[in-house]
């Protein structure tokens, strides 16, 4: 007999009473506190315990199954199943082979969207359930539509437009300006913002010669012109002239005279001038003076002359008045620039009169409260731990790591709560001849724009390990923290010089140093362990 085929068709009834059944329900009305060792490795078990959990204690229908996420595993207590496989998909796979395709998934397999083919499937499909021709999609199917449908990673691969990836799967059948939204890069495409141009005067019934005096910088702004102003200083005129040499002269355009903006004084007029016109209250001029804003007013000029920064024109018109916090937006990278971020914190510290013995109380709670725009900062480029802004803006004090509630391991390095401590130390203890780093690594994941601090990365005998403890997963302290440890798990694997070792919460808080020590082995890491951990 074909076991493990046999348990896959048996009924329910049957499948309630097998033994190992019985050995799970005590795991998860909390009387056992571990299944026996080894029983994830015999394939019967896992085919009876997930059908067991999905199908009669979830209750979950056909089309459910392959929906589960990390929350289920977790509730379950499935995560020996899901070490197996590595991943949730490849679990279900196995436990109902032949029943889901791949887009029944919520996520599809690495490397699935190198193959066009899938991605066109993949669109047919969910334009065949919405009842969408393929002639109609320039009209109904747009960037949210696309990502609603689960297309996010081939969209991104075309540069985040609906056209560009449509051209890819049905070359030749769509031109640019059959979509909304006009991709990008076309706004250095002479011809076609020339055709566009004169379809705006059309639409707006402009004679061409009539132009310079009745052509706005909101005008075009509202047909879709701002990455060509973008290009042209935000001037209209310089817009035209490029679009049409020789056709118009200064004198038919409502021009500024040469360098008239490097005068600070008819800055400080102009300025001044719609901040009253606007009725702008002083300490709310930061949060007014935005780049949209002063091109919208046909100040593209003036925005060119202080390098596109609304910053630097009102601290020209202001200076010293307001730092760089009371701003809308910063400038784009501002925060990759370690002397900004320094300088932000020690500014905001300095007119708030915050202390030197009130600075470890900085945390995530405090800014939540005080002022969030920092925490999204602290999260990307200190990996959500304030204590390093905190200690790299303020190098004249000796923190000590106490005064952040941090613990110090064995060999002298700093952990953040307890159950680090306890892994860190045992790392340390166990890990034959090897160099272990804690939290001194950074890496960069390009495709989300953030920078990971691994907890441990570790060189043993020419490898090299990167050892991450998710303690918060699935926890409801931080919203975006399960989100971002998904990206993190993902972004590790993927690098081919490291092994990835991922120890989640269960891992340890109900199996303690055994399970470590299991997935250490199963690596390649070297330990030197009592005999009492390797079962």
């Amino acid at each position: 007999m074909d076991y493990p085929d046999y348990y896959r068709s048996v009924g329910h009834s049957e499948l309630s009473q097998l033994p190992v059944v019985n050995l799970y329900k005590e795991l998860i009305s909390g009387k056992r506190k571990a299944l026996p060792s080894g029983t994830w490795e015999k394939d019967e078990n896992v085919i009876i315990i997930v059908r067991y959990a999905l199908e009669v204690n979830l209750g979950l229908k056909k089309e459910q199954i392959p929906k589960i996420n990390r929350a289920v595993i977790k509730e379950q207590k499935l995560w020996g199943a899901l070490n197996r496989f590595k991943s949730i998909r490849k679990l279900i796979q196995f436990v109902y082979p032949g029943r889901y395709n791949e887009f029944d998934f919520s996520r599809v397999p690495i490397n699935y969207w190198n193959n066009i083919q899938n991605i066109r499937d993949r669109l047919e499909w969910h334009l065949q359930r919405e009842g969408i021709r393929i002639e109609e999609i320039p009209r109904k199917v747009n960037r949210d539509l696309l990502v609603k449908w689960g297309l996010s990673n081939p969209l991104k691969r075309y540069g985040d437009s609906p056209f560009r990836l449509m051209n890819a799967l049905y070359p030749g059948i769509f031109k640019e300006t059959d979509f909304k939204k006009i991709p990008q890069g076309y706004a250095n495409d002479k011809q076609f913002l020339k055709e566009q141009f004169m379809d705006m005067l059309r639409k707006e019934n402009i004679p061409l010669e009539e132009a310079p005096k009745k052509v706005t910088q909101r005008m075009l702004l509202k047909h879709r012109f701002s990455g060509a102003l973008k290009n042209h200083y935000g001037s209209p005129s310089k817009l035209m002239s490029y679009l049409f040499p020789g056709l118009f002269s200064a004198d038919h355009f409502h021009m500024r005279p040469n360098r008239y903006w490097k005068d600070v004084s008819n800055v400080k007029r102009v300025v001044m001038d719609l901040i009253e016109k606007e009725g702008i209250a002083e300490e709310d001029v930061p949060k007014f003076m935005t780049k949209k804003r002063l091109m919208q007013e046909g100040l593209g000029g003036l925005l060119h002359e202080y390098n596109g920064s609304p910053i630097e024109i009102v601290n020209a018109v202001f200076p010293g008045k307001y730092d760089i916090t009371e701003f809308q937006r910063v400038p784009n990278q501002y925060w990759h620039s370690q002397k900004n971020r320094v300088q932000a914190l020690r500014t905001f510290c300095e007119k708030r009169n915050i202390s030197r013995e009130s600075l470890p109380l900085l945390n995530r709670a405090y800014f939540q409260k005080h002022f969030p725009r920092f925490i999204s900062m602290v999260d990307r480029h200190y990996d959500s731990k304030f204590y390093r802004w905190i200690m790299e803006s303020f190098p004249e004090y000796t923190f000590q790591p106490e005064e952040f509630n941090l613990l110090v391991g064995v060999d002298g390095q700093l952990c953040d709560s307890k159950e680090e401590l306890a892994i860190h130390n045992f790392l340390v203890q166990t890990i034959v001849s090897a160099k272990i780093e804690r939290e001194r690594q950074r890496f960069m994941n390009n495709w989300h724009k953030e920078v990971y601090i691994p907890d441990w990365v570790i060189y043993q005998n020419h490898r090299k390990f990167i050892i991450e403890y998710f303690g918060l997963y699935d926890s409801s302290r931080y919203k975006t923290y399960t989100e971002k440890a998904d990206r993190k798990i993902e972004f590790f694997q993927s690098l081919k010089d490291y092994k990835f070792i991922a120890i989640m919460p269960d891992d340890f808080r109900e199996k303690g140093f055994h399970r470590i020590v299991s997935l250490l082995i199963s690596k390649g890491v070297q330990l030197n362990v009592h005999s009492s951990y390797c079962y």
